[in-house]
């Protein structure tokens, strides 16, 4: 994946002219970094690249150059899907492709023997960062754009999700570790980084309470009283949650002032300046020094 000022410098294009095109004819798709920055795949840059070669070498005006790019996509698609999921992948993005037309295909059995080539040929974080996280998204743009149904969306989360909590229950519990709420707050249905990161948690010893997606404001508190829990992740992507998500915080540090806060996720990005040091940001790097300095030293009251 390329971050866009990579593919600027290999188009030899203006970032500006990059997004432009992006956000006024949905040429391309870019996945999100967990801290919201643009991710372009090699299909991306080839797309971009000939539609680059319409408009500056053959005249042809935007409008019609992407029209023309949606026909090539059509041809594109309609080769022999079957054919292509037959080949085997040789990297992380071919095998999300395939993975992504085994799913919308409904094919299970082809999907989970995808999967385990995935497994065998990436170590776990690779497999869950570099595959199945941007298969995810993916997904999930193609139902909120239409091209993915409400049926494809539901059976491919569904297995994706399986997975993720295969691997949540095979780590064991160091009992010394500060408990962890994970959760996303109300409104918020986009889990992948809150997955991604109780991943990462659950692989360093901790236990987590993971309560997903759109968790409403007033079931927090009764959660975090009974059970001790003494650190409350939270991921956001939706920044139009913002205001009512810091609220929800304010109310619950008064109440529990022991509580610590850790933000994930860019909807966190123009966070208050009170909650802006509980901003994690970035990767796995960013993780694991917080988890250093944060959690390691520090063990749980109840045990």
């Amino acid at each position: 994946m390329y971050n866009i000022k990579s593919v600027a410098q290999l188009l030899d294009m203006p970032a500006v002219t990059i997004r432009a095109w992006e956000r006024r004819y949905q040429v391309v798709s870019p996945m999100r970094s967990e801290s919201g920055h643009r991710l372009y795949s090699e299909q991306d840059i080839e797309d971009l690249r000939w539609l680059k070669v319409q408009t500056e070498d053959k005249g042809i005006n935007i409008s019609q150059a992407v029209k023309m790019l949606e026909k090539r996509r059509a041809e594109r698609s309609v080769v022999d899907p079957q054919a292509e999921l037959d080949l085997p992948a040789q990297n992380a993005e071919q095998l999300r492709h395939q993975l992504f037309q085994s799913l919308l295909a409904f094919q299970f059995e082809k999907t989970n023997e995808l999967l385990g080539l995935g497994f065998a040929m990436f170590n776990f974080e690779k497999m869950f960062h570099d595959v199945l996280a941007p298969l995810l998204q993916q997904i999930g743009d193609g139902w909120e754009r239409g091209t993915v149904s409400v049926a494809q969306e539901h059976f491919a989360s569904n297995i994706i999700l399986q997975r993720f909590n295969q691997f949540f229950q095979i780590f064991q519990i160091n009992p010394r570790l500060p408990k962890v709420l994970a959760c996303c707050p109300q409104g918020e249905h986009h889990q992948i980084g809150l997955l991604l990161f109780t991943l990462f948690l659950r692989r360093n010893g901790v236990e987590v309470i993971y309560l997903g997606p759109d968790m409403p404001h007033d079931g927090l508190a009764k959660v975090i009283e009974r059970n001790d829990v003494q650190v409350l992740a939270m991921s956001l992507s939706d920044q139009q949650l913002l205001g009512q998500t810091e609220a929800m915080l304010d109310r619950l540090h008064e109440r529990f002032p022991h509580l610590r806060a850790v933000l994930v996720g860019h909807g966190f990005q123009n966070v208050s300046a009170r909650w802006k040091p509980k901003r994690l940001d970035g990767g796995t790097d960013a993780w694991a020094q917080w988890f250093r300095q944060d959690m390691s030293g520090v063990e749980s009251r109840e045990r």
